[in-house]
């Protein structure tokens, strides 16, 4: 895979697409982790304007089914977003997409607008969204629009700026830079939309989600090394994050 390649088109772009990153099986596996979080109530994020009326957004993936590891620590993506954010990136948040039928347009926005930083600045966000159908117009596609993340202004929530659908077949990765003006497009079809947006941040910047007191300390030394990483449990590069001067896994191994 030309890592390097996607690399550069998120820089040029704000955004790139790789497809076949995910297999059928894997696919289908977190279909199914998300129609069990359904059937059990786990605790979904309340409905409103931004994330939508209709849409199921489920988070705190970390402390259900063990796919949602791999989904953090998935080889398609970790090269190319470690090119974007640097080695010491963090996981920020996971969080599943389904937009279901007739729900309307998310307003345009940047990802990285909760760190309230001036424009210009360099890349501390980046958002992969993983299509577990394919993504069409009609059905909800992301809406971005190319070139924005160089922009020094930040969109309204009004805003009608022209924008495309990142359409991809499922199974694919669209990597979304934090300054990039996107939002999840509406669902004209018949057929809930299926998908994870699973944001990562550069090691020196919070969190979205805050793993180390939300995952249990003892799931957490079941991680594998990398995902104990991204969850924060390693120093940033410049000495971020230590406990008592020590690096934080020292706390899983108490």
């Amino acid at each position: 895979m030309d890592h390097e390649g996607y690399i550069r088109k998120i820089e040029s772009d704000g955004f790139a697409i790789i497809e076949n990153a995910v297999s059928p099986e894997m696919c289908d596996e977190i279909g199914e982790e998300i129609r069990r979080l359904e059937d059990t109530n786990a605790h979904k994020l309340t409905p409103n304007e931004f994330t939508g009326f209709n849409t199921a957004r489920y988070f705190d993936l970390l402390n259900h089914g063990d796919v949602w590891q791999r989904v953090a620590t998935h080889p398609s993506t970790l090269p190319v977003l470690r090119g974007i954010l640097g080695e010491d990136m963090l996981l920020s948040t996971m969080g599943t997409a389904v937009i279901g039928p007739g729900e309307p347009a998310q307003p345009l926005h940047r990802d990285d607008g909760l760190y309230d930083l001036a424009m210009p600045h360099r890349q501390i966000v980046c958002n992969t969204v993983w299509a577990l159908t394919d993504f069409t117009e009609e059905n909800g596609a992301t809406r971005i629009v190319p070139g924005s993340h160089k922009w020094l202004e930040a969109p309204r929530r009004d805003s009608d700026h022209p924008s495309v659908p990142a359409t991809m077949p499922r199974g694919s990765v669209c990597f979304v830079a934090g300054t990039l003006w996107h939002g999840g497009g509406a669902n004209r079809s018949d057929a809930r939309r299926w998908a994870l947006t699973i944001n990562y941040c550069g090691g020196a910047v919070r969190q979205q989600e805050n793993y180390m007191l939300s995952v249990p300390r003892e799931r957490a030394a079941s991680f594998s090394p990398e995902l104990q990483d991204l969850i924060g449990y390693r120093r940033s590069s410049r000495g971020l994050g230590h406990v008592g001067s020590r690096e934080p896994r020292s706390l899983l191994e108490a």
